[in-house]
């Protein structure tokens, strides 16, 4: 694929940017010296070559996805400086302005 003005022109058209004609020209070489090298590498024969998965060939140990409960709601409360008896009760975060409220 070779890269024009028109493709540089339509890609900053659709990404709200001006560029100059010095600038499109510029770019259309430099796209297209990309283009020409990604197209050699595509050339490469890797018939023999296995897929590499992982660079250092090792695997994440990961753990059974199960529910487990390790701390039953009193318990975990019972540290809690205030609670409901269901929920941890925590000062508020946000202050509200009387004035615009409409209670």
């Amino acid at each position: 694929m070779i890269i024009d003005k028109n493709h540089i022109l339509k890609l900053a058209d659709l990404a709200k940017i001006t560029i100059s004609e010095e600038e499109a020209d510029s770019y259309i070489s430099d796209i297209n010296k990309i283009l020409n090298l990604v197209s050699k590498i595509k050339e490469i024969d890797t018939k023999n070559i296995e897929p590499l998965s992982h660079v250092l060939d090792q695997h994440s140990e990961t753990r059974a996805d199960k529910a487990e409960f390790e701390l039953d709601r009193d318990e975990s409360l019972s540290n809690a400086p205030e609670t409901d008896g269901v929920y941890f009760q925590v000062p508020p975060t946000i202050k509200h302005n009387k004035e615009n409220s409409n209670e």
